[in-house]
């Protein structure tokens, strides 16, 4: 879909009078013809510099896309047209950006342009993904079925990232209290048991000399381990502003030894998608170029790009995707299946739907593990570290009385 831009106007009505507004087309020329199809007769063009439909204020976030792509389905699905059933969420939204959404849509549906073309523009990086059922639903001959599947797969999305961090969570919490709870040990703690060595007079125990040296070393060296620390963070932000931590972590993600989980999630978050757009009768082509370029993983969108290619050719669906490295063999056997009995569509969102349960229940059984296995063994490492506090003072107490 070749992008369009927003061309400001002055014409003349069917009825005479003088009307401005905005058009949306690929060059002037078109913005012409498209405002002739429109009755209007053009009397100036001039091309937006910068988009005059843009959302005001702050983004909207993935759950608030979805329960507005839903609204509209369902107000669609109880006989409201598209226009009034914008101005209705407009007028009950309590967020700017919600209603400056639902105007912008009003506005450029109402001045011609084309319902997909609208939603991509407007609604954000989940744009190309309801563009296309949006489309897909006009197609079919139902609208409102095809804005109902997109909020739905939206909604899943958001579901398996909060089911990820709510496995993770703990874990990491685990983590993150531990490694606190040593350095304020050898920052706070330990230095009070350095002076009473020096007036004893007496050597301290190994284990405690050991404490005391780490303690000494991380106090007088604090102010270059942060700001080493803050180099790193600097330096870490630079690199994944220049695309470079990015790729890093794609490919460590893709290739290393998580890799079964992450392409699990990665390529049944595509094949969800593509089932999605199919079911809602989206051509093949377009489904899949939308697919591809909402996959997040670089890398993963760049093992995918020779699929399209292929399938235009006239190679099957599943034949291509047996040749993506490391895509999961399920989902390119279902749809081989699906091709065969012409339920594609279906088939890829059960297989993509069955490869991340499969990735999450790793993802859960490393959880369970991981935590435990963190509780005992920092937990451990804080025990042993008071241990060797006690007995060393303890040994201290009883050199001094002897």
């Amino acid at each position: 879909m070749v992008d369009e831009a927003g061309f400001r106007y002055v014409a003349v009505s069917s009825q005479g009078r003088r009307v401005r507004g905005v058009v949306t087309a690929r060059d002037e020329a078109r913005a012409f013809e498209r405002l002739r199809q429109q009755g209007l007769a053009p009397l100036s063009i001039r091309r937006e510099r910068g988009d005059p439909r843009k959302v005001k204020g702050a983004p909207l976030k993935d759950r608030e896309v979805a329960e507005i792509v839903g609204n509209l389905a369902d107000l669609l699905k109880a006989g409201a047209d598209m226009r009034t059933a914008l101005a209705i969420l407009g007028a009950r939204s309590t967020r700017p950006a919600t209603a400056a959404l639902c105007r912008n849509l009003a506005g450029e549906i109402g001045g011609g342009e084309a319902l997909d073309a609208a939603f991509t523009r407007n609604v954000g990086k989940r744009g190309a993904l309801v563009g296309a059922l949006v489309a897909a639903g006009e197609a079919a001959g139902d609208l409102s079925g095809g804005l109902s599947r997109a909020a739905d797969l939206i909604q899943a999305k958001l579901k398996l990232q909060e089911k990820l961090v709510s496995i993770l969570a703990y874990p990491a919490f685990v983590l993150v209290s531990t490694v606190a709870a040593v350095i304020i040990l050898l920052l706070f703690v330990i230095p009070t048991l350095a002076p009473l060595t020096a007036d004893m007079g007496a050597e301290p125990p190994l284990a405690l000399s050991i404490m005391i040296a780490l303690s000494n070393a991380l106090r007088e060296n604090l102010a270059l381990i942060g700001a080493g620390l803050g180099l790193l963070a600097a330096a870490g932000l630079l690199a994944a502003r220049a695309g470079v931590l990015q790729a890093v972590i794609d490919r460590l993600l893709l290739e290393g030894p998580a890799r079964r989980t992450t392409t699990s999630l990665v390529f049944g978050g595509f094949s969800i998608a593509i089932g999605g757009m199919l079911t809602a009768g989206a051509p093949m082509s377009e489904t899949l170029r939308l697919a591809i370029r909402a996959v997040g993983s670089p890398l993963a969108r760049k093992r995918l790009e020779p699929v399209l290619h292929q399938v235009r050719q006239g190679e099957s669906l599943s034949a291509s995707l047996e040749r993506v490295r490391g895509f999961p063999g399920a989902i390119s056997r279902l749809a081989a299946v699906g091709e065969a009995t012409g339920a594609l569509g279906p088939m890829l969102t059960r297989a993509g739907r069955l490869e991340e349960e499969a990735a999450i229940r790793r993802i859960e059984q490393v959880g369970q593990i991981l935590g435990p296995a963190l509780i005992v063994g920092l937990g451990g490492l804080v025990g042993m570290i008071m241990a060797s506090l006690l007995s060393g003072v303890s040994q201290l107490g009883g050199s001094a009385l002897g």
